[in-house]
């Protein structure tokens, strides 16, 4: 157990020395690969920012369901039961005549003549409803038909599905969205085999260097895992650092640049998740792994290639 930790320990500070022999191909490696984890976490934090902003924006895309005055409180909550067995409703709330009739002096109160119009004509001309908010939009249409069904028409008056404005916006946010994903997958490849190539061309680079000192190496009985040891902490080194240094980037700018739009609707939940601790832990080694299996892959790569141990 003593000779493999100093072994290991060997290997190690072998490995780190090679990590900073070369410092102008260090340098570019790292540099490279900061950038291709910065995209991948970046493109993992629009995503889940433009999800969450369309699941809210999609609450304001409502159906209303309106009653006749005939509607008795039994058949009403069966009209709720089963619009709240589909799983995409998020919910449904009941808005009586008075409700109603607050909502829309509050929604026109700029509007004087409005408001005496609606007087005029009594407080009982605005029909109760149900109105009934969504997690997938996909359903509205699935969801909006449930209160015409006939069993239903005795009670349901008529039936409106949202705003096209608000369908318009969210139309756009998931075209955004898509974009977003697309565009960070093909950065965030193109990236990803710049540094596999960097990192393989500087251990390829090393092996040649160290050429005569790995073959006193074997000569004298060092394992093939002893001599590709340190490429492997050279390359593993290359990932943490890089891995460090783009998760702090990332965070960096969740913290700037979100606080300035947390307490927007569409951001506030995306801001709370992205700033909890366990989800900033999870960045940073995400990031760590990913990076240190890039390095690592391509430290393979280049022993593979190179190194031929088994022709000695």
């Amino acid at each position: 157990m003593g000779r493999r930790l100093t072994g290991f320990r060997r290997v190690t500070i072998s490995g780190i020395k090679n990590f900073f022999r070369n410092s102008w191909l260090t340098i570019a490696a790292t540099a490279v690969m900061v950038v291709s984890l910065t995209i991948i976490s970046s493109a993992v934090v629009l995503n889940v920012t433009a999800k969450n902003a369309i699941s809210e924006i999609s609450k304001n895309l409502q159906i209303s369901i309106y009653l006749k005055d005939a509607a008795s409180q039994g058949q009403i909550t069966q009209l709720t039961q089963d619009l709240k067995s589909n799983k995409s409703v998020a919910s449904v709330t009941y808005v009586s005549k008075a409700e109603a009739q607050k909502q829309f002096n509050q929604t026109f109160k700029s509007d004087p003549t409005l408001v005496a119009g609606l007087q005029i004509l009594g407080t009982n001309t605005l029909p109760a409803s149900l109105e009934v908010s969504l997690t997938d939009l996909g359903q509205i249409t699935r969801v909006g038909a449930v209160p015409s069904e006939s069993k239903y028409e005795n009670i349901v008056d008529s039936v409106t599905i949202g705003k096209t404005d608000v369908k318009k916006t969210i139309a756009r946010a998931a075209s955004a969205q898509h974009f977003i994903t697309l565009a960070s997958i093909i950065m965030a490849v193109i990236f990803a085999l710049v540094s596999m190539l960097i990192i393989f061309n500087t251990i390829r680079m090393a092996i040649f260097t160290r050429a005569d000192e790995i073959k006193i190496m074997k000569l004298i009985g060092a394992t093939p895992t002893f001599i590709r040891g340190p490429f492997l902490i050279e390359a593993s080194m290359y990932g943490l650092i890089a891995g460090l240094i783009s998760s702090g980037i990332v965070i960096a700018g969740i913290f700037s640049l979100g606080i300035k739009i947390s307490n927007q609707a569409e951001f506030t939940a995306t801001y709370d998740f992205f700033t909890s601790a366990r989800i900033i832990a999870a960045m940073v080694g995400g990031s760590i792994i990913v990076g240190i299996f890039v390095g690592v892959f391509s430290s393979l790569l280049a022993m593979k290639k190179h190194l031929r141990l088994k022709t000695w």
